[in-house]
């Protein structure tokens, strides 16, 4: 009785992971079929064996499939044979859920060494496919290959860090791809690394694309304390918002980080940027000068200074217009000039500097023609053709 109880014990253990002697017999004909490169044949024995409803729960019927999938697909395409290529739909993808479906009839984890080196070759299969998707811009196909790249590279059989270049790639092809749920997901886990400001500025362009601007000025914030208060990610927030109207938001912003980093001329600049956009023409000019000390030769500065001085002389040549008494015109129009002359005076330092920006030689070359010094704006003129 002994002997019987224990040979019903071995029955039942070799029907769930002990191969039988014609298990073995099958695979192994499957295994020389597969190194000689007969595929077809290869592949009707094993559709035989899915077919058949036991040897279909065995686990190397399914890890036959991928490795026929697989090794088919890496042959087809360095001796450039789509038959081979395409023994199943999608085969290169096939491979995966093949090797998958043996992993998940595998109950005592014996089948796992055979795949692992099997998953770090596909791994790289779909990492030079999506690569060349992504170089004839077939972005979705791009980020398929790219996302079941990092599918197999999370298993648990692979013993690997992630690879947040790979994950990189997956963001860029999601987001050109406009599948914005795709690449915040992916831009998220290299935002919450740190891998870089762009991750994060893409994040938040990705989010205002979906709508979603709560998250959007939320990824900036947070990039701002992870990358120093990095100037990309400063002015985006700013620009956000001084676009919603929130102008007091904006400038609290940049005193912030002004406070922070004192000797940033461009935080100023920006700061400025916003008072002149907002029309308030005076706390503009003394940003900018503030700025000045930090960026004494910054041509765009001049630029800046000059138009607000000479909107500041407009808006006061349009206020003489209401007002009826002579000695009172008399004293605004004298504050016009002031202004005209201190637009002037900005204009001829970026004149005699020889910029060659043309943004900026256009744009003095309008405010010299609209303070009618003409012949600064002529000279201007036939270095702008």
């Amino acid at each position: 009785m002994l002997k019987r109880l224990l040979l019903i014990s071995i029955v039942l253990l070799s029907g769930c992971s002990i191969l039988t002697p014609l298990q073995k017999s099958r695979f192994i004909t499957i295994s020389n079929l597969i190194e000689s490169a007969k595929y077809t044949e290869a592949k009707e024995s094993i559709d035989a064996l899915i077919e058949d409803e036991e040897s279909a729960k065995w686990p190397r019927t399914w890890y036959m499939r991928g490795l026929l999938s697989q090794t088919a697909y890496h042959d087809g395409k360095s001796k450039n044979n789509n038959d081979w290529m395409n023994l199943y739909p999608d085969q290169i993808f096939f491979a995966l859920e093949s090797y998958e479906k043996a992993l998940s009839l595998d109950k005592g984890g014996k089948i796992e060494k055979d795949i692992a080196p099997k998953y770090v070759l596909l791994a790289n299969e779909y990492q030079a496919l999506g690569d060349l998707h992504f170089k004839n811009r077939r972005y979705k196909d791009a980020l398929k290959a790219f996302e079941a790249a990092l599918k197999v590279i999370s298993s648990p059989i692979l013993a690997v860090e992630l690879d947040l270049n790979l994950v990189q790639n997956a963001a860029i092809a999601a987001y050109e791809d406009r599948n914005w749920d795709r690449a915040i997901h992916h831009l998220r886990r290299l935002h919450n690394k740190n891998f870089g400001v762009n991750a994060t500025h893409l994040l938040y362009e990705a989010n205002l694309e979906k709508g979603d601007t709560l998250a959007a000025k939320q990824v900036i914030v947070e990039g701002m304390t992870r990358h120093n208060d990095h100037e990309d990610l400063v002015l985006l927030l700013t620009d956000l918002l001084f676009n919603e109207g929130d102008i007091d938001g904006a400038l609290k912003n940049l005193d912030r980080v002004i406070a922070r980093n004192p000797t940033n001329a461009t935080f100023r600049y920006t700061k400025g940027l916003v008072y002149q956009r907002n029309e308030q023409y005076q706390e503009a000019i003394n940003t900018y000068t503030q700025a000045l000390s930090h960026s004494p030769d910054d041509p765009m500065i001049f630029l800046n200074l000059a138009i607000c001085h000479y909107n500041t002389g407009v808006n006061i040549e349009e206020g003489t217009r209401t007002i009826t008494n002579n000695s009172r015109v008399q004293e605004e129009k004298a504050k016009s000039k002031a202004a005209f002359d201190s637009a002037t005076f900005w204009l001829d330092k970026i004149y005699n500097m020889g910029t060659t920006d043309r943004t900026v030689l256009s744009k003095a070359y309008e405010l010299y023609k609209a303070l009618r010094i003409n012949d600064k704006a002529d000279n201007l003129e036939d270095q702008l053709k």
